[in-house]
């Protein structure tokens, strides 16, 4: 089936590494001219190794920043005339530990990135699609916004209201042609993942927590994204869906048989 994505115009944060980055290249993929955000330029850069130059632009900047995140969608506007789409993915773990031993300023930092930065970009990226007629957004929330995160509360209080905020902002914007969802993860395969769970038998630990057996892949989650990005998901708006391998099902029987894959074949 074809996506029909060819010249429509999205946006991705977190765009340098991991489910970003696999989103934006499998959208260009796709014919879809891509505008490239993130923290670190060098980061965008690479992710836009062996895209075609007309399909992509890397804009530097702080989801966190207000007035970056303007002259972001501007600039996305003036290079490629309107906005389409857009995948609100940048996000940050914050620190990990006890309630009782956070800083003001890790709260700070967490809030900025994971929920206001996706106020932030919904603001302006909807005023832009209602100037081109309608658009989809899709937003990265975590299977820490179904359930708690012991590690860290911040972190699943953050994407517990990213859902509640997209179903919201849904409602508001379903007549104006504007679809909003959200894509919540479960442990996947990521720079960030890794740089958490450091120890092997750790992160060994987080992908057996998984019915389905492994860590999720980059490009599993982007397929889901660019799905809902694309007119095949015409008729879905203000819904969550899991790319978690079975982990917000419940608890799984555990399986001898399963292949170095897991269950995925």
């Amino acid at each position: 089936m074809s996506l029909e994505l060819t010249d429509r115009v999205m946006m991705v944060t977190g765009a340098g590494s991991g489910i970003g980055r696999a989103a934006a290249r499998l959208l260009v993929g796709h014919g879809a001219r891509v505008v490239l955000v993130g923290r670190t330029e060098s980061a965008l850069t690479e992710t836009t190794a062996g895209l075609p130059s007309s399909h992509h632009l890397v804009v530097p900047c702080d989801v966190g920043d207000d007035k970056q995140v303007a002259d972001c969608v501007a600039r996305a506007v003036s290079r490629f005339g309107r906005l389409d789409g857009a995948f609100n993915n940048a996000g940050t773990f914050g620190s990990f530990g006890p309630l009782h031993q956070d800083t003001a300023d890790n709260f700070d930092r967490v809030i900025a990135t994971n929920l206001r930065g996706v106020w932030s970009c919904m603001r302006g990226q909807i005023e832009a699609m209602l100037t081109a007629g309608g658009g989809a957004i899709v937003n990265c929330a975590s299977v820490a916004g179904h359930i708690g995160h012991a590690q860290s509360p911040l972190y699943s209080a953050t994407k517990h209201a990213v859902i509640g905020l997209s179903k919201s902002v849904a409602l508001q914007y379903a007549g104006d042609g504007i679809r909003v969802n959200v894509v919540s993860p479960g442990s996947t395969d990521t720079p960030m993942l890794r740089s958490l769970y450091a120890d092997p038998s750790a992160l060994a630990q987080r992908a057996r927590r998984a019915p389905l057996g492994r860590l999720g892949k980059c490009e599993e989650v982007a397929n889901a994204v660019v799905w809902l990005l694309s007119p095949l998901a015409a008729y879905v708006t203000g819904q969550t869906l899991g790319v978690d391998g079975g982990v917000t099902a419940g608890s799984a029987i555990p399986r001898t048989n399963a292949t170095p894959e897991g269950q995925h074949r």
